[in-house]
């Protein structure tokens, strides 16, 4: 499913955490989210979040983004403090997009 989306918006590379043993060339695993943050440190994460604040629709993206998803459960960005920049789709109940559904969104909606 990610490789069809990133196929269709020409993105290159997935970086992925927790290793999973997928073996795609296009897959870049890291341990942990601390150590994909600072390899791609040269990137401006954006946390995509049911429960951030700014919606798509006020959202002005980052030249150069890393876009973040993971689990409800699990939100990397309060762990770095309150100006992280973070990203909301509304949707009718949360948790109703899969991550990849996300990221087709956001990837449509970049200029």
């Amino acid at each position: 499913m990610w490789e069809m989306v990133m196929s269709e918006f020409g993105v290159k590379r997935l970086n992925m955490t927790p290793v999973s043993g997928i073996k795609k060339p296009w897959i870049h695993e890291y341990p942990t989210i601390e150590d994909l943050l600072e390899d791609r440190s040269h990137l401006t994460p954006v946390f995509v979040d049911e429960r951030a604040t700014v919606e798509l629709e006020q959202f002005e993206h980052p030249e150069n983004a890393l876009y973040v998803f993971g689990r409800v459960s699990y939100s990397p960005y309060v762990k770095y403090g309150e100006g992280a920049v973070t990203l909301k789709i509304a949707t009718p109940q949360p948790g109703m997009l899969w991550a990849h559904q996300a990221l087709a969104i956001i990837l449509y909606d970049r200029p």
